[in-house]
Order: structure tokens, then C-alpha cells, then sequence
């Protein structure tokens, strides 16, 4: 896989998990909201499909689940939930960090520099 494209894949998949961070921050401050629907973010399954195809195009998809309700006031916000999916999220975003700062390094070792 050439350079320029896999930088743009973690650029593409750090931005997915900013945004994911932003949704569950959204879904935990409506955890009180009467029949507030959570949002999610498909990605993964785009990606895989478009890197098969030669696609370089990706954008995620924001969807709201609206068929289930956690309460009875219809609101489907779960606050364990959601606090793990953003724990597992911001691991995923460090790890993402870390291959990038990886992925440099590899560059300043190579033109003789030093690693940060």
C-alpha cells in the first residue's frame, strides 16, 4: 500500500473517531432527555469495502437508532454503554496516534534524523 494512502486512511479513521467522540458525548448529555434516540457511526464495514474496491472515497454515516427505548419516556440511551463505547474509542484513537507517530518516525530514522 503506497505512503500517501495509508496516511490518508489513519487521517480518515482519526477524524471517524473524533466524530464518534462527539456523538457519545452528545448521547450521555441527552441521558435525561425524554425520547431522545442515540446516534452512531457506521464506518468500518465502508472502509473494508471500499479499500477491496480500489475506493479511496469514504465517508462514515451518522444514523440514529430509533427503534428502541432503554426507558419509558422512549429515551434508548444506555449511560454504561455509551461511557464504554467512548473508553473503547479513545483507545482506539491512541493506538491510531501512536501507528501515525510510528509511521513518521520511520521517515526522520531514514533521512538520518532523530526519533522524537
Amino acid at each position: 500500500m503506497e505512503d500517501r494512502l495509508v496516511l490518508n486512511i489513519i487521517e480518515l479513521c482519526l477524524n471517524v473517531s473524533t466524530l464518534r467522540h462527539r456523538l457519545y458525548s452528545n448521547n450521555i448529555a441527552n441521558v435525561d432527555t425524554p425520547g431522545y434516540k442515540k446516534y452512531r457511526v457506521a464506518f468500518e464495514d465502508f472502509l473494508r469495502d471500499a479499500l477491496e474496491d480500489g475506493d479511496t472515497d469514504i465517508e462514515p454515516r451518522v444514523y440514529r437508532i430509533t427503534e428502541t427505548s432503554f426507558r419509558n419516556d422512549g429515551n434508548n440511551v444506555n449511560l454504561d454503554e455509551e461511557i464504554a463505547l467512548m473508553n473503547q474509542n479513545f483507545l482506539r484513537y491512541q493506538a491510531l496516534s501512536q501507528f501515525a507517530k510510528w509511521y513518521f518516525d520511520r521517515y526522520y530514522t531514514v533521512l538520518g534524523g532523530r526519533k522524537r
